[in-house]
């Protein structure tokens, strides 16, 4: 298995083990470390913030080194967890009635389970499942489901979620060090995906630069498609840059209008990978310019360069989770609002200019770094 970044350990900052240590736990966790040997994470549903907890898993490994960890997931976010360290099994959590088949089959395996989302069939489904020790948020009334509740979710506020998703492990004896997210990838995933990159038929020889304007919340994280045309264009002409469109399957008539405006030579993926194909192109370009996206935390968890472009969402809580990355937001009186769409007519990224996001671009493709 081969890891884009290095699975190292950060100390956690001074202010998030202050902010931590006033959350407070309904129970104390009293069980010997030593004896749990399987662990079932409900991971979130949405593929940012599933990457985002991904210090969890690293943190449970290190509270409970003899457990195995299986992770309860959406088939949409499930292909992120495959080679991540420490995850023996990886179960897909459909929609509708199945979803409580799978449940039924798991009950009596584990020792203890950790819900990540903050809704009441994640809990429910962990009660349901007959955990001993169940770990989550006290929210949305919940609190009968959880053993070990944690309270006062709210003394985090201004934290960025990875540390919001670690806090649930206060719960559980706390950590004093994290791993930040981090998407591992095997030399198979890596070497496919060059190979690709090497066979498409497209003129040049410049970098590869990833477009990704769509995004699932709404219009309101989504900079303009002409805008991603233009910067697109300036790419091409200064660095000779070839261009891949990325993004999911709904995301298809965003990448249609930027192709109509782009009128230039551009391989367009959308919709026509896999995720796990999809991080794997991602893991060869030399930098991503997206906005507020799924695909903007995979790049940041692969080490990749990108510029991150925002809108009605607020970077301190949801940015990239890196140091290779350059944010761009322009906060209005109403920002953030988190809305999806707007009715004065998007003021935030209207204000963000092609020649601002080209300089964000241009030192990344100078130097390769």
């Amino acid at each position: 298995m081969e890891t884009v970044n290095q699975l190292s350990e950060r100390p956690l900052p001074a202010e998030v083990q202050q902010r931590f240590r006033q959350l407070e736990v309904a129970r104390r966790f009293t069980r010997d470390p030593e004896v749990v040997r399987r662990i079932l994470v409900r991971a979130p549903n949405w593929v940012g913030d599933a990457i985002m907890s991904l210090p969890v898993l690293a943190g449970l490994r290190r509270l409970f080194p003899l457990a195995e960890i299986t992770v309860l997931a959406a088939p949409r976010v499930a292909p992120l967890f495959v080679a991540q360290p420490g995850v023996a099994e990886i179960v897909r959590y459909p929609s509708g009635r199945g979803k409580w088949q799978v449940l039924w089959e798991l009950r009596g395996l584990f020792d203890v389970a950790v819900a990540l989302p903050n809704s009441m069939e994640s809990a429910l489904g962990l009660w349901l499942v007959g955990v001993p020790s169940r770990v989550g948020y006290n929210t949305d009334a919940r609190r009968l489901f959880l053993r070990e509740a944690v309270s006062g979710r709210g003394k985090l506020a201004g934290l960025h979620t990875v540390f919001y998703f670690l806090g649930l492990l206060k719960a559980l004896g706390g950590i004093a060090a994290f791993t930040p997210p981090t998407l591992c990838l095997d030399a198979e995933e890596k070497a496919s995906a060059a190979q690709f990159l090497a066979e498409v038929d497209l003129p040049g020889d410049g970098p590869w630069v990833g477009l990704s304007p769509g995004a699932a919340y709404g219009p309101a994280k989504r900079w303009a498609p002409e805008r991603f045309a233009d910067l697109g264009r300036d790419l091409q002409q200064e660095f000779g840059a070839r261009l891949v469109l990325l993004g999911g399957t709904e995301e298809r008539p965003v990448a249609d209008l930027v192709k109509g405006h782009l009128q230039g030579p551009v391989l367009d993926l959308v919709g026509r990978t896999s995720l796990r194909q999809a991080l794997g192109l991602l893991s060869h370009l030399r930098l991503l310019v997206t906005n507020d996206s799924g695909l903007m935390h995979a790049a940041a968890a692969l080490s990749v360069p990108l510029v991150a472009i925002f809108g009605s969402t607020e970077p301190a809580a949801t940015g990239p989770f890196t140091s290779r990355a350059a944010v761009i937001r322009h906060p209005w009186p109403c920002s953030p609002c988190f809305k999806r769409t707007c009715e004065v007519g998007y003021p935030c990224l209207n204000a963000i200019s092609v020649t601002e996001v080209l300089a964000a671009a241009r030192p990344w493709l100078k130097d390769g770094s």
